[in-house]
């Protein structure tokens, strides 16, 4: 008798390391191993559609780690340790907007486009819009466009096109940004890793670069970072308790002014304000000079 309780307990004591050294890992919980495999984060299929000019990428299920710890303040280490657990111990750190770190399921994945909306492809739809003095291009993104405007724009390209186009909820949009990076920028956590990557800061000028200007991402994908700011479909909410772990837009809230999450910081950003877990908001009527926007399909499925 004896022998078995020392059994159990030994076996429940190393199945409580066992916990804490995987969640300590960041590693997913096991049921994500049981439903995608041994590697069970999103990835791009490979497939492709364009419509109204517009070309999007399929990324296919899985899951991804949102939100960052880089704003945190305070804490001891016994507290850093525990906070992760859910454990009481210790000083934890003050939250922040970014906060709290948590996986991600995209159960049937989702498109994205390539690039920011360029004045051409918008003028596809407002014949009337007039470029703005900071991106007057073609190919350069097409900005002081508000989110309303932004999401008029997704249901044009919807009737067009039979698909449900809408902007990308902020999952969406940090899973696209990150391309299987954890790091605070695609390439790494620092300013040099940022620029091996083409999430390079520069003064703002009246000349914005066309939207495939600065390399690609792991995924294909251009201007994440330090281009124009990007509205994505959900409703500001100060941090990520409560927000829905299926990757779709955050659209409840009880804010008075529901203001609107933008992403990905401007060519006159702090270093900080281009990070891929970075999030900010404005009003949903705001017409910026640095705000575009990218739209997203819904797949089927969802």
């Amino acid at each position: 008798m004896k022998r078995r309780v020392l059994l159990a307990v030994l076996a429940l004591l190393l199945f409580g390391v066992g916990y804490v050294a995987w969640t300590l890992a960041g590693l997913p919980p096991v049921k994500y191993y049981l439903c995608y495999g041994l590697d069970p984060y999103c990835e791009p299929t490979g497939a492709k559609e364009t419509y109204e000019g517009v070309e999007f990428i399929e990324i296919g299920p899985g899951i991804f780690r949102m939100g960052s710890t880089f704003l945190a303040e305070g804490g001891d280490w016994l507290g850093k340790i525990c906070a992760p657990l859910g454990l009481p111990w210790g000083e934890h750190p003050e939250p922040s907007k970014e906060m709290p770190v948590h996986w991600v399921e995209f159960r049937h994945g989702f498109w994205i486009a390539r690039t920011e909306l360029t004045n051409a492809q918008y003028e596809r739809f407002r014949g009337g819009y007039e470029r703005s003095l900071y991106s007057k291009g073609d190919d350069t993104p097409a900005v002081e466009v508000s989110w309303e405007d932004a999401r008029a724009y997704c249901g044009w390209m919807s009737e067009r096109s039979g698909r449900r186009i809408r902007l990308p909820s902020e999952a969406e949009w940090e899973c696209a940004s990150r391309a299987g990076s954890r790091d605070e920028f695609p390439c790494g956590d620092t300013d040099p890793g940022s620029r091996a990557c083409g999430c390079f800061l520069e003064e703002f000028s009246d000349d914005a670069p066309t939207v495939r200007a600065k390399p690609p991402n792991r995924w294909g994908l251009f201007g994440f970072h330090c281009s124009v700011w990007e509205w994505c479909e959900d409703r500001w909410h100060n941090d990520y308790e409560g927000a829905p772990s299926d990757g779709s837009p955050w659209t409840e809230t009880d804010l008075e002014l529901p203001d609107c999450v933008i992403r990905g910081g401007c060519r006159g950003s702090d270093p900080e304000e281009c990070r891929s877990a970075h999030r900010h908001w404005d009003q949903p009527w705001s017409r910026y000079h640095a705000i575009g926007f990218r739209p997203a399909i819904t797949s089927p499925g969802d």
